[in-house]
């Protein structure tokens, strides 16, 4: 309950545009899929550390299917010095079976975006919270939970349009702010970004690269 009062509590924020509320929703990385993530960036950025979300992140909503092509990106990463965790919440007989087949690290019934889930899962990865990214397709779950915990945010496109009794109602919500802040030109769905930091002495400040359409 208390996961969904959070939520509720940060759409209506965003819609009557309070700035901090809304700055916690906008992802850091913005793209279409995990298969477009410039992992070669984050590695630059000394992050190999990788929570990804389950449901239309990297399967489409209770899919038990695990895709070739999931198992090789996820086979890639390790191989190339990445360590890997899935954090949901959904239920143990939803996530079990996908973190054997995929054979990493997992966190099922986690509320995000409470802190208490992003606690558990860097101490299950044993890092430090620069070293680490979240990788989803929710707004005020994936990215809000990451950036109040102060990890990298990345959002991808859901894989499907179905969703499920968990996210159903955080997608309408989801749609809703993404048209706000559209109108306002602070996000726009499908113009796919990435924000890289400037450093001067001193000072440190950002800039958004905007990235094909194909990503």
């Amino acid at each position: 309950m208390g996961k969904n009062i959070k939520m509720l509590k940060c759409f209506f924020k965003v819609l009557t545009n309070d700035k901090e509320e809304t700055e916690k929703i906008i992802p850091d990385m913005y793209v279409k899929s995990i298969y477009k993530i410039d992992y070669e960036y984050l590695n630059k950025q000394n992050i190999k550390y990788l929570v990804f979300d389950i449901d239309n992140t990297i399967v489409p909503v209770d899919d038990i299917n695990v895709p070739k092509e999931l198992k090789e990106l996820f086979n890639n990463l390790k191989k190339n010095g990445f360590s890997l965790c899935m954090m949901s919440n959904n239920s143990k007989e939803r996530v079990l079976p996908l973190a054997k087949e995929l054979d990493i690290k997992y966190l099922y019934e986690a509320q995000k975006p409470k802190k208490e889930s992003f606690d558990k899962a860097l101490e299950l990865l044993k890092c430090q919270k620069f070293e680490v990214a979240m990788v989803g397709d929710q707004m005020m779950s994936d990215i809000k939970g990451a950036k109040e915990y102060g990890i990298y945010a990345i959002l991808t496109d859901p894989l499907s349009d179905k969703q499920n009794i968990l996210t159903k109602t955080s997608r309408v919500m989801q749609d809703i702010m993404e048209k706000h802040l559209a109108k306002k030109k602070m996000f726009t769905p499908q113009n796919y970004y990435v924000k890289e930091e400037i450093k001067w002495p001193h000072i440190t400040r950002q800039k958004k690269v905007i990235l094909p359409k194909s990503y």
